[in-house]
């Protein structure tokens, strides 16, 4: 039988006193049994008692995965020890090169383990891997087995020009950089408008909301009734003077918001705090769609009026905090259903996603900040590009990365990328006269009859 990841009934766990550890995974092996070994690492790497850059280093703060990382990591540890079990590897004495870089990652290199025999992505690799290889390091901390060593080697790098030494793993597989495409303004209010027309005003307004705020769909998921201040008066107001269309307010998220998990609050994580800024027509249309007479407040109306219980009514207008509500049942707007409304509308491209929403946040902005500069009708020549490429880094860096909650400056690079990749320009010859020339003296006269495309 197949090892799979299994959960229990947190009721029933936290019952018989293991209220702390209910809401784990466990993994079950091809017996089928309890599987302890690999059970006990994922409790405390989901507890934060074990973390490998903080190994044995009691002192420092916990770093608790979340619950669909430490998911990912029960799944990507059951590959591999359903791997071992199969090359009967003993992981009591096995080596990080030969068995772990030449054999299981090999295997997933040439498709002899994947489930189409075809190669797996490098990410996917490399995940499966490093789980791999955090349950040997584990087992070496706990006096399960022999020293385990990660062989690492130095590596170059720099961001925004600062250059940066560092080090990764022997044998890891280098990530194709990611290009962005950006759909064109019709691409994208067909996909908007078709969104709004399948799922409701409820979806299209979250879809719309990433769009124009660049905030993970797991943030706008777990978006509180407050977030933005119920009382007008108390918004954090920017331009005032300015345009309507150009007003923004501050807001400060921090239910799912990724990173170092500090609790939960009605199941969500706890992450940083992060100020943002959404612009004043969406904040007008969140303040509209919670009032007494939005969208809102009749979905929670349908969700109260299923039970006749006073006491269970209560309960249900308690516990709703979360902003977006869903129309047909009043419950709250999960991620997935985000995603499953984003994807089923009529995506500009392949691959379309909450995500890419981000990016053309990012590009959108950049494109608008370097052009109120830069005005393109006057031209880019070489060194004004030079100038583009110093405010573009401004840009990314001050006002793009705080906003998305990016720590790593490299990921923001993509941007810079992009903008680049627009700007630029194919090379043509302009130099028609030395051409004839050039022909007149290997053909001859007739060489000057020679026509060739002028440049414009």
């Amino acid at each position: 039988m197949p090892w799979t990841v299994d959960y229990s009934i947190p009721a029933m766990t936290a019952a018989a006193g293991f209220g702390k550890v209910a809401h784990l995974p466990f993994i079950m092996d091809s017996r089928p049994g309890y599987h302890r070994l690999s059970s006990r690492f994922l409790l405390e790497r989901g507890l934060g008692k074990w973390h490998p850059e903080t190994r044995g280093q009691t002192t420092l703060t916990r770093r608790i995965p979340t619950p669909r990382s430490i998911k990912n990591y029960a799944d990507w540890l059951v590959n591999f020890l359903e791997w071992a079990e199969m090359r009967k590897l003993n992981l009591t004495s096995c080596d990080y090169v030969d068995d772990i870089v030449n054999g299981y990652q090999k295997d997933m290199e040439k498709g002899k383990w994947s489930r189409d025999g075809k190669k797996l992505s490098n990410s996917t690799i490399n995940c499966r891997v490093m789980l791999a290889s955090e349950l040997l390091l584990w087992m070496f901390d706990k006096g399960l087995r022999p020293k385990f060593e990660v062989v690492t080697i130095p590596v170059a790098g720099g961001n925004f020009g600062k250059k940066v030494k560092s080090e990764v793993r022997l044998g890891n597989l280098r990530e194709n950089k990611r290009r962005l495409r950006m759909p064109s303004q019709e691409e994208l209010i067909l996909w908007l408008n078709s969104v709004y027309r399948n799922f409701g005003f409820t979806y299209g307004l979250m879809c719309e909301s990433i769009l124009t705020t660049a905030m993970r769909r797991e943030e706008i998921a777990c978006l509180r009734v407050d977030s933005l201040p119920e009382d007008r008066r108390e918004w954090h107001l920017k331009d005032v003077d300015a345009p309507f269309a150009q007003q923004r307010v501050l807001i400060t998220i921090q239910y799912g918001v990724k990173g170092q998990a500090y609790g939960e609050d009605h199941g969500d994580k706890i992450g940083p705090r992060r100020d943002i800024w959404i612009p004043m027509h969406l904040a007008e249309r969140w303040h509209a769609y919670r009032s007494v007479k939005g969208a809102r407040s009749a979905a929670l109306k349908r969700r109260v009026a299923t039970t006749s219980n006073i006491q269970e009514k209560r309960r249900r207008i308690k516990e709703s905090v979360c902003l977006f509500l869903d129309e047909k049942t009043g419950n709250r707007i999960s991620s997935k259903q985000l995603y499953h409304a984003w994807t089923g509308g009529m995506v500009p491209y392949r691959g379309w996603s909450p995500h890419r929403g981000r990016d053309w946040w990012s590009c959108a902005t950049l494109m608008q900040e370097l052009e109120e500069r830069f005005p393109r009708e006057k031209g880019f020549d070489e060194t004004t590009k030079l100038h583009l490429a110093g405010a573009a880094r401004d840009v990314i860096r001050f006002i793009i990365q705080p906003q998305l909650g990016h720590v790593n400056e490299e990921t923001t690079m993509i941007y810079l990328q992009w903008f680049m990749d627009a700007i630029a320009r194919n090379v043509t010859i302009g130099y028609d006269e030395e051409l004839q020339k050039y022909a007149q003296n290997v053909y001859g006269e007739n060489g000057a009859s020679i026509e060739y495309p002028k440049t414009q």
